[in-house]
């Protein structure tokens, strides 16, 4: 297993959830001078862009998160998501997601696991050729490839015979897109509500909550309305699924909640659990991968 092939460059180009940081959980010092500004403006640092690379390892780092694979998907479900491009490709975004979380976590069975099921997907909707360009070992190397996934994927699919329009590849990139964003906030989500759950907490667990909180906030908007915008446009193709709708949902609440973003971070913790819009969101992302994730089985 150990010799598994995989693309850095796809890996690395991962649009909403990759990264160059290190994957050792950030150790922050004793607050004697807690800075609730301070948390929130680090916080809105993060870059929500939809092909930014820099986003998974810095914000789980900069929460102290715990890794928990359970979050992740079955890489032997593999199979049973090639009987549709465009669920293949909203899976694989979700199993590339997981590669850098088991990463992240040091869990190297799991993630050469999910390198398996990624890579049966990209050959099954037709870009396979760079799963064999590089080593595993290569990710953890201090050289990596910034481009874009939108710029990499699109190339891929041009290459590909799969497909018989450039509508078909850009449907394609679009579910690819889907898959790695509902997984990105999946995971951020779980992690928000476990860290809300606490019955007891220190002023920097409160920082890491608010921190969190602005960085899910971002996660939304604006990249829930970009997505939705996108499905619009291919909505003749989307017959039978329920992701514009979720969707357009997604969007209509982060737009209400990006207009309280600045009150709700501060507001007590109590406050923040009990927000309705928010709750509603988690349920949504979850209902959402759950669909992706269960298709075909």
């Amino acid at each position: 297993m150990k010799l598994l092939k995989i693309s850095l460059a796809l890996v690395f180009s991962m649009l909403i959830l990759t990264s160059c940081g290190s994957s050792q959980k950030k150790e922050k010092q004793a607050d004697t001078t807690f800075d609730m500004a301070a948390y929130v403006a680090t916080a809105e640092a993060i870059d929500p862009n939809l092909n930014k690379v820099d986003q998974l390892f810095n914000i789980l780092d900069l929460v102290n998160a715990e890794y928990n694979d359970v979050l992740t998907n079955d890489p032997y479900s593999a199979h049973s998501y090639k009987f549709n491009y465009s669920i293949g490709a909203a899976n694989l975004g979700i199993y590339m997601a997981d590669i850098l979380y088991h990463h992240y976590g040091g869990n190297d069975e799991a993630m050469y696991l999910s390198f398996a099921a990624a890579q049966e997907l990209a050959k099954y909707i037709g870009v396979d050729s760079e799963f064999g360009a590089f080593t595993i070992e290569s990710m953890t190397g201090t050289s990596m490839n910034r481009d874009t996934i939108s710029r990499l994927f699109n190339g891929l699919l041009m290459d590909s015979k799969n497909y018989n329009s450039e509508e078909e590849m850009v449907f394609v990139h679009t579910s690819f897109l889907i898959g790695s964003f509902v997984e990105k906030v999946f995971f951020s989500s779980n992690l928000l509500k476990e860290k809300m759950a606490a019955k007891e907490m220190t002023k920097e667990q409160e920082g890491d909550i608010r921190e969190l909180l602005v960085i899910y906030l971002n996660q939304l908007n604006p990249s829930t309305g970009l997505l939705a915008e996108a499905l619009e446009k291919q909505k003749d193709q989307m017959e039978g699924m329920v992701a514009i709708t979720t969707f357009e949902k997604l969007k209509e609440l982060s737009v209400q909640l990006k207009e309280v973003k600045n009150t709700l971070a501060v507001a007590p913790i109590s406050d923040i659990s009990a927000n309705q819009d928010l709750q509603t969101t988690f349920n949504l992302i979850a209902n959402l991968r759950m669909v992706i994730v269960t298709a075909g089985q």
